[in-house]
């Protein structure tokens, strides 16, 4: 005799390991991680903002995206990667969108992460560096 939740589980894994399920990505991805939420929400809760600087760099972020600036793909992609670190996933969301939009030879400025993140000296965050 089968148990329920087994049967449960593989029909569940069957479905969403099927693509054709939901098209090339699941819905939660495209819709920034979160579903039922505009971006600007999903951001600010999904990622802990909580100092005002915080929510400036979001809202900044947001802007660029409505603006057609930075593509929205690319703001939720970094934004589900950086929900699944441990801890700072604000900080890492922060590095991880300037480093994907610099490699992907974006012509956008991104808010300066001096005034943003936590933990950059004035050498930028590199230790032991000197300019």
């Amino acid at each position: 005799m089968i148990h329920r939740r087994c049967v449960g589980f593989v029909l569940a894994a069957c479905f969403l390991a099927s693509p054709s399920a939901w098209g090339a990505n699941p819905p939660a991805v495209d819709a920034g991680g979160v579903t039922g939420l505009d971006l600007q929400t999903q951001l600010e809760k999904g990622l802990r903002a909580r100092r005002p600087v915080e929510f400036v760099y979001i809202a900044e972020i947001v802007k660029l995206v409505e603006d057609g600036k930075l593509p929205r793909k690319l703001v939720t992609t970094t934004f589900v990667w950086a929900r699944r670190q441990p801890t700072l996933a604000l900080q890492y969301f922060q590095f991880a969108l300037q480093a994907r939009a610099r490699a992907a030879h974006l012509d956008v400025t991104l808010p300066n992460l001096r005034d943003q993140a936590v933990g950059i000296n004035t050498n930028g965050g590199e230790a032991g560096v000197t300019q």
